[in-house]
């Protein structure tokens, strides 16, 4: 039976990239046991521990390639790996995985990948002498699918299938209250000079006098629990603050009792959308916008223009209009769910 090695951003507690990989050994579990996988983590321990499989520290080199040789298949699974924005490192890193993965002539499948922004120009041009050589990529919006095009990557290698985390559903039927208050979410992230914090603290205190709860849910959790802290100080009870390290199912099936969340990070969009629950995306990245384009829908604007009132007016029309807006979304949602299948399909045809 074929070894894979499963490869992306696992271990590091974001809630975004643990769902990609429970949603991938889903896939993979499938079509084979889950012996016969490794999976790449920043915190090797813990992904054993929570999936019941092997796990290597992703920064092992000698582990890694002594794993490499053992396998058959290098699984890249989700994500934005492949992009020199948010960081300099992560594509430099990824790509010599697939390289060395080519030099010890094992496949290569990358599933669901959102490919850039890729700036620097020899970025690019090892990104596309590298992907040309992959078996199948597997893109989860369409700009992704021109890059790589233009790269000179075979079309034929090339296929849409929208990020694995749509289809992560968890029983939310016991979640749901009977109370009158509305619940509203926020998951946000500070990006260069946004004035996030103020407009958001603004649009809280124009409900003062609802019956409207809002909460605060950290993804990331290094990165997020800062700014919850910085929205405590300035909110103090008016709000409850989510501080706890929480499983993806956790925060999967907190969005679910909600009403309505407001999303920064892409995988609080993802979630909401699977759940059904209606969402206000505002983007930092043009991965946002993709995933809304997917969805046949608008962002509500970028974080460098968020404004109170526009939010405020936003707000009340998705409140006023919530059965309306699930019924959408439900319908959006199921053509997006469809697409995910090709890359069972891939994998079921490599191995």
């Amino acid at each position: 039976m074929n070894k894979i090695l499963l490869a992306g951003y696992y271990g590091y507690g974001n809630i975004g990239d643990e769902a990609i990989l429970e949603m991938v050994l889903k896939q993979l579990c499938e079509i084979t046991s889950i012996n016969n996988i490794t999976v790449l983590s920043g915190n090797p321990g813990v992904t054993s521990e929570k999936y019941k499989i092997k796990s290597i520290y992703r920064y092992n080199l000698l582990k890694l390639i002594k794993e490499l040789v053992k396998s058959d298949i290098l699984v890249v699974g989700g994500g934005s790996l492949l992009q020199d924005v948010t960081s300099k490192r992560s594509i430099h890193y990824y790509l010599f995985i697939v390289k060395a993965a080519q030099l010890f002539k094992k496949k290569v499948v990358m599933l669901s990948q959102g490919i850039g922004p890729i700036n620097n120009k020899f970025n690019n041009k090892i990104t596309a002498s590298i992907l040309k050589k992959v078996d199948y990529i597997t893109v989860r919006d369409n700009n992704s699918k021109t890059i790589i095009e233009n790269m000179g990557v075979n079309k034929n290698k090339i296929f849409f299938s929208a990020d694995p985390v749509i289809n992560f559903k968890y029983n939310l039927e016991k979640l749901r209250t009977k109370a009158d208050d509305i619940k509203v979410c926020f998951s946000l992230r500070e990006w260069g000079d946004s004035i996030i914090v103020n407009e958001i603290c603004d649009l809280i205190n124009k409900y003062e006098d609802s019956n409207i709860s809002f909460y605060f849910i950290p993804f990331h959790y290094s990165e997020d629990i800062e700014l919850i802290n910085k929205f405590e100080k300035k909110l103090g009870k008016r709000c409850f603050y989510i501080k706890e390290k929480l499983s993806a199912e956790d925060v999967y099936k907190l969005i679910g009792g909600m009403d309505l969340l407001i999303g920064v990070r892409l995988h609080s969009l993802i979630f909401a959308a699977s759940a059904g629950i209606p969402f206000i995306s505002i983007s930092y990245d043009p991965k946002i916008d993709y995933f809304m384009e997917n969805l046949g829908m608008d962002v509500f604007c970028n974080i460098k223009d968020l404004k109170c009132n526009n939010l405020y007016e936003e707000v009340n029309h998705k409140l006023s209009n919530l059965e309306s807006e699930k019924l959408i979304l439900r319908e959006r949602v199921k053509e997006l769910e469809k697409t995910t299948s090709v890359n069972k399909d891939i994998l079921k045809k490599i191995m």
